[in-house]
């Protein structure tokens, strides 16, 4: 990324996105939109202040990236935690400093509890906002802010019923980043070292880790049949676990394999893989839907259970195993990754170019949210 440049610009956008990749990797896709467009427009990220979002953010494009602080927002009980106001009320005052730096045109929110000191400081100012919501079932944050933004962008229309006292819903879907949609296999099965004749197995752990996943993958592995490890090969990003053990593991069992507790090459990453096992994250979802990869969805069992919902209608619409983590026993992991590598799951539909398309409705409905604020200013 660009370093900041500490100039206001009338043109700006600010985009809130923080916490995890599933929130900042569709703000780098709308981002990616408004430059090609307009090299010159300046975009500003708020995220919040852990390691991950500064290694996914450094070599995005844009303009400058600064942290604030936040909470996670539990719903009413929040409302008496003094620890989620003392966080709340320092980002929001962060944000308000940022804000007023910047004179954005609009500001956009994509979730979590990094948007909503953000958010609040826009409406503050009389700022326009938009909210993206990457979900099928929206995240509390998102939820609350709704009834409080110019308008909302929904990923999947069955979101819209769940706004309640929103001024304005438009479905956009969910905009993923363009490196994801390169035609790029032999390139990435290079950089692997992998080997073309053998099926690419991919694991996520997640970007802070899954350690089930990992735990179960590790076990499910010993049990496949021979002939079906003669024929797999694994790319594992295992967050917090050792990529060494990672790796060692497979090679004892005579896979090849590579680990990174974090990689940045999602590109290579989808392009290699024949197989994914994973969390079912809206982003991740939308990302293996334009490559067409057939999938293990593993929903995470805690929160507010919008993975779930995410796995459903993806499995409905796209096609894909979905198991509950307390069901995921390392008998059926096996099976499922054995019946999966030998080309027996479906994937019905298809979403190639729909990433795309979502990047430009999505800019399109940001673009005219900041026009209309300028015409009113004039």
């Amino acid at each position: 990324m660009k370093s900041p440049n500490n100039r206001p610009s009338d043109g700006a956008v600010v985009l809130a996105a923080g916490g995890s990749g599933g929130h900042i990797f569709p703000a780098i896709g709308l981002v990616e939109e408004l430059k090609r467009r307009d090299p010159s427009r300046r975009t500003v990220y708020l995220c919040g202040t852990k390691d991950i979002e500064s290694r996914i953010l450094r070599e995005a494009p844009g303009d400058g990236m600064h942290s604030i602080e936040s909470s996670p927002y539990r719903g009413a009980a929040s409302l008496t935690d003094g620890r989620f106001l003392g966080a709340l009320w320092n980002g929001y005052r962060t944000a308000l400093r940022l804000l007023r730096a910047e004179r954005p045109s609009v500001v956009v929110g994509f979730g979590g509890y990094y948007s909503f000191p953000a958010v609040l400081a826009a409406r503050t100012l009389g700022l326009p906002t938009v909210l993206h919501e990457q979900n099928v079932a929206p995240g509390r944050a998102n939820r609350t802010l709704a009834r409080w933004v110019d308008v909302v962008a929904v990923s999947d229309a069955d979101s819209i019923r769940a706004f309640r006292g929103a001024r304005r819903i438009v479905h956009t879907g969910n905009p993923i980043r363009g490196s994801i949609e390169r035609d790029c296999r032999q390139e990435a099965l290079r950089s692997f070292g992998f080997d073309p004749a053998r099926k690419t197995l991919l694991v996520l752990g997640g970007s802070q880790g899954a350690e089930s996943i990992n735990t179960i993958f590790a076990q499910a592995l010993r049990i496949l049949d021979e002939s079906t490890r003669a024929r797999v090969q694994t790319l594992h990003l295992c967050g917090r676990m050792d990529p060494g053990e990672s790796e060692a593991l497979c090679r004892d069992l005579g896979v090849p394999a590579k680990a990174y507790s974090f990689f940045d090459r999602m590109d290579l990453a989808y392009a290699a893989a024949d197989v994914a096992l994973g969390r079912a994250g809206a982003t991740f979802l939308s990302e293996i839907a334009e490559k067409e990869i057939p999938a293990i969805l593993v929903p995470y069992p805690h929160g507010d259970g919008h993975q779930r919902w995410n796995a459903k209608v993806f499995a409905g619409r796209y096609g894909a195993e979905v198991v509950e983590q307390a069901e995921l026993t390392p008998e059926r992991a096996a099976d499922l990754l054995g019946r999966a590598l030998r080309g027996e799951s479906e994937v019905r539909g298809r979403a190639s170019g729909e990433g795309a398309q979502a990047r430009r409705r999505l800019a399109d409905l940001v673009l005219e949210v900041a026009a209309g604020y300028k015409g009113k200013q004039r």
